[in-house]
Formats: C-alpha cells, sequence, structure tokens
C-alpha cells in the first residue's frame, strides 16, 4: 500500500556549484515542459524546472548528490519517460535524448500490477487523493526503466499500476499537479493551473477566467486568509500548495498469472 503524506516545500532551495546543463530532444524535437531531476539508488527527488526549448540548466544540486547518478523525468501525451543517467558536471554540455517509441529508459519484462493507496494528510486527517503516479524499475543489471503510470482515484485514493517487470525493485513516484507556466496575455478559463516563472512552492488555479496581464503579478502565499486575488480585471486566483514528489518503495510487482 502507498500512503503519501505531503509536506508544503515553500522556501526555495539553495543553489549548488554542481549542475547539468545540456540541451533535450524527445523523438527529435526539443522538448518543452516540465523536468523532473530524480537521484538513482534510492529514488529520491531532487528538484523540477519548466524547459524551454531543450535547454536543460538544473542548478539545485546539493553536494551529496554531485558524484551520484541521476535521471531527467518527463511527461509526453500521459506517458511518463527517462533520459539516459547522467552526473552533475560544471563543464559537460549534455546532449540528451528521449524516444517515446523505445530507448529513453523504455519498459521491458514480464507483464504485472502494483496496487494501493494514495493519501494526503490534512488538519491531521489522512484523506483519499488523486495523484499521478509513476512506476520505476531497478533492473537486476543494475539499469533504471519507467515501467508504467496512472492517476489514483480522487474517491478512495486505489490504484492499479499494470507494469512490465525483470523481477528487480520498483519504487512507485507521486507526482503532484504543477500547471502551466505563467504566459503574459494568455487566455484562461476556470480550473486551469498557472505556476510563477519563480518557484515559491504555489501553484495557483483559475477561478474566474480572462486574458492575464502582460506582466508577471506577485504571487502570494496562502497564509490561511488570502486565499484568492484578483490580479486582472475580473480574473481571480487561488494559491495551491506545490508539494514536491514523494517515492514510496521498494516493492516488488506482482506478476500477472
Amino acid at each position: 500500500m502507498f500512503t503519501a503524506s505531503w509536506h508544503l516545500f515553500s522556501e526555495k532551495p539553495p543553489a549548488y556549484a554542481n549542475q547539468i546543463a545540456g540541451k533535450l530532444t524527445v523523438d527529435g524535437v526539443p522538448y518543452e515542459g516540465i523536468v523532473f531531476a530524480l537521484a538513482v539508488g534510492k529514488l529520491q527527488y531532487i528538484c523540477g524546472q519548466h524547459v524551454k526549448n531543450g535547454n536543460v540548466h538544473i542548478q539545485l544540486i546539493p553536494e551529496k548528490y554531485s558524484t551520484k547518478t541521476l535521471n531527467l523525468l518527463i511527461f509526453k501525451e500521459g506517458r511518463a519517460l527517462a533520459s539516459e543517467p547522467v552526473t552533475p558536471d560544471n563543464v559537460v554540455v549534455y546532449e540528451l535524448s528521449i524516444s517515446s517509441s523505445g530507448g529513453g529508459g523504455g519498459p521491458t519484462g514480464e507483464p504485472a500490477t502494483i496496487t494501493g493507496k494514495v493519501e494526503r494528510v490534512l488538519d491531521n486527517m489522512a484523506q483519499p487523493a488523486a495523484r499521478q503516479l509513476v512506476a520505476i524499475e531497478h533492473k537486476p543489471d543494475g539499469s533504471w526503466a519507467v515501467t508504467g503510470n496512472t492517476t489514483s482515484d480522487a474517491e478512495n485514493g486505489s490504484y492499479t499500476l499494470e507494469v512490465l517487470t525483470e523481477g528487480g525493485d520498483t519504487f512507485v513516484l507521486a507526482l503532484d499537479e504543477y500547471g502551466v507556466p505563467f504566459t503574459p496575455t494568455a487566455s484562461v478559463v476556470q480550473g486551469d493551473l498557472i505556476h510563477p516563472s519563480v518557484a515559491n512552492g504555489y501553484v495557483y488555479r483559475v477561478e474566474i477566467g480572462g486574458t492575464l496581464p502582460a506582466t508577471e503579478p506577485t504571487w502570494w502565499i496562502d497564509t490561511g486568509t488570502n486565499h484568492t486575488r484578483t490580479i486582472e480585471g475580473d480574473i481571480i486566483l487561488r494559491a495551491i500548495p506545490f508539494y514536491r514528489p514523494l517515492a514510496h518503495g521498494p516493492v516488488k510487482a506482482e506478476p500477472l498469472s
């Protein structure tokens, strides 16, 4: 069972000298979207960033990960895909490529399932939560691969992950929804999620839609009395905490009979 207790991350981590810089393409096209940096071994989340035109520059890498092997994780059309392993380097500029039709961490092995439940803790009470889940397997040969993904049920938090396994240890990663970056004069509708260009531990849900302003607003955090704010005309946004991905495991996938 996967039970996640979510903790607010509202302070920007300190920058370190160790970094990963490079060009990331997916199916030959420069990638634009969210990239998550994960340290393999215990599958620890380090940080995430929004990438434009394939330009990756991850600087928030603590010293203890300076010699560790890392993977970059992305999502394309609802599928989780991983880059080849890299290590932080202050000189090397990586050329990273991911193929959605094979390679780049594509799964192999026998069909299996992982079941569990996702919960969040609010006011010291566990509640079911809908979260995007990604299974990553540490294979017997020491390599890593993304083996499946799904979304937990909003009503009861349950999930069933269908994966391909080679008998290794699997970790299940829960990802909070990060939305889209603030884009000047973009049209937004109720329910859209927007995140600031500089992360502050929050995303902002559109309560009343319209056209965003030409300049990025001064973002705020929810102190308990300022949940919503009008930022332009009739546009109203609600501040919602963004939680860092949590990993559960290792677990063994149950082979299908």
